[in-house]
């Protein structure tokens, strides 16, 4: 700090400068004050904005990648960046993002290295991860996690917006912040929020599970049991597939996780290969046995035996890092954590439990035997997409996919409530989106058989009769689909059959 003498002399200074500039000026403003030289008007600046930053961040560190970051509305590229390392990677962003869904792509370059936490060695990587983020302007700075968790959350996503793998490109721009919402949900419900917005430095030499103490445990044990069970899903998945286990576990899971389910299943049509740790998970097929309880009756073993494993797969990588004799309480909480649970409170309206297996509603109903507008059958109309959830309306999620019957017909059921039945120049669309014309026949209740019928709420030809895609369902599978016209609201059989397959 300057003293009183420092400061009467800077003031000296100042005062001279000032008057020294003042007596070099034209000599007007001095005395009579008789004329005065206008000031001069200053232009106006605009502040510049803050500029923002995404913190990338990964679980291991990654060598020689390219970052890639698109407008999901238009899947415009806005920004495209290659790194030497992961490693406090940051992004500065270009002025006019908005508050919106972006993409980041993480690609590998043909030079690129992963860290193998296991081994701690460095393994050649090819590798595509993708993650969803949505900006809120008020904040200049974010972080974007990629990671398996966010790459089966980007999968999943694009399901809920009613992409089928089958199709010939892939459109990410339809992903709403509800599907990316609902995808989140359904897939750290099944990993147990495994890899979910783990905010630590990516491992690496330099930064090693070995890095926690004892005091890291006390202070932060949630984030302590996080990162070391989300690496024990990588230790169970090496421990069956030792080669490029990293890159596999990631692929293979967001496979699996298409249908929003750790369930060894594929969404129908899917022609991905798959490889799995757990058996296939068995299905729901009994109306009457859509609550939670019973579903999870039904998925138990897979659960708990995954579960079994996964814990087993953790100790052993904390045992690997010694965290049973230099981290003894971390180590226990490692051994207290559930790694499959049980619900014990019975429910009709919410039927997920967290952790491997199928938990989907089995198509149909068996609560009322009313009728829709003369139907021939006990009928539910107002039927949707699986986004909209009304727990009082089955559910089509079993249906989601693509399906083919080998002679050129096919059928697609997108979980946007979207029907197509297409052969050749034939193609037939409608969506279920709450119509009366959206309903579901009981045809057989012992042998849960069902008739899907969807048009528009209006009819759209000169004879005054309704566009329909109807679909033939028996236990979740699909058997056959028509599209044509009737003047009912909810037929049991089309008058006039336009076109018909069987699957």
């Amino acid at each position: 700090m300057p003293s009183l003498k420092q400061k009467q002399r800077l003031n000296h200074y100042i005062c001279l400068g000032l008057s020294t500039l003042l007596l070099s000026s034209t000599l007007v403003g001095c005395g009579s004050g008789e004329s005065e030289a206008p000031l001069p008007t200053e232009t106006p600046t605009t502040p510049t904005p803050s500029p923002r930053t995404l913190n990338v961040k990964v679980p291991v560190e990654m060598r020689n990648i390219t970052i890639k970051v698109y407008d999901n509305t238009d899947n415009t590229l806005i920004l495209e960046q290659k790194a030497n390392t992961t490693t406090n990677l940051v992004l500065t962003l270009p002025q006019n993002i908005q508050n919106r869904i972006y993409r980041v792509e993480l690609t590998t370059q043909p030079t690129a290295l992963i860290y193998n936490p296991l081994s701690g060695q460095y393994d050649n990587v090819s590798t595509t991860l993708n993650a969803l983020i949505e900006f809120n302007l008020n904040s200049t700075s974010k972080n974007v996690f990629i990671n398996p968790n966010s790459e089966a959350i980007y999968q999943r996503a694009l399901i809920r917006s009613g992409y089928l793998p089958s199709d010939t490109k892939i459109d990410p721009t339809g992903i709403s912040s509800l599907h990316l919402k609902l995808a989140s949900n359904d897939v750290n419900t099944a990993l147990l929020s495994a890899f979910n917005s783990i905010d630590l430095p990516n491992l690496s030499p330099a930064y090693s599970l070995s890095s926690f103490t004892t005091q890291d445990v006390a202070d932060f044990p949630a984030l302590y049991t996080s990162i070391f069970f989300s690496f024990g899903y990588i230790q169970q998945w090496a421990n069956t597939f030792p080669n490029d286990f990293f890159n596999e576990f990631t692929k293979n899971l967001a496979v699996d996780l298409r249908d929003g389910q750790l369930d060894a299943k594929k969404v129908r049509g899917d022609k991905t290969t798959l490889r799995t740790l757990i058996t296939t998970a068995p299905e729901n097929v009994d109306p009457a046995q859509n609550t939670l309880l019973k579903i999870a009756a039904n998925q138990k073993t897979i659960r708990d035996q995954y579960g079994a494993s996964l814990k087993e797969a953790t100790l052993e990588l904390a045992k690997s890092y010694q965290q049973d004799s230099i981290n003894l309480p971390g180590y226990n909480l490692l051994q207290q954590k559930v790694y499959a649970f049980d619900p014990q409170i019975e429910s009709n309206d919410s039927f997920r439990v967290s952790g491997a297996g199928d938990y989907r509603r089995a198509v149909g109903f068996v609560d009322t035997t009313a009728t829709c507008n003369g139907s021939a059958y006990p009928c539910k109309q107002g039927l949707t997409g699986i986004n909209l959830v009304n727990v009082n309306l089955p559910s089509i999620e079993y249906l989601i996919g693509h399906y083919d019957d080998g002679n050129g017909c096919q059928l697609n059921v997108r979980a946007n409530g979207v029907l197509e039945l297409i052969k050749g120049s034939q193609n037939y669309r409608s969506t279920l989106d709450a119509d009366s014309t959206d309903n579901l026949l009981q045809v057989d209740k012992t042998t849960h058989e069902y008739l899907l019928n969807s048009s528009s709420s209006q009819p759209t030809n000169p004879t005054f009769q309704y566009n329909f895609i109807q679909i033939r369902i028996k236990a979740n599978q699909v058997i056959s689909a028509n599209a044509g016209l009737d003047n009912r609201k909810a037929p049991d059989q089309l008058q006039t059959t336009q076109l018909q397959c069987s699957f």
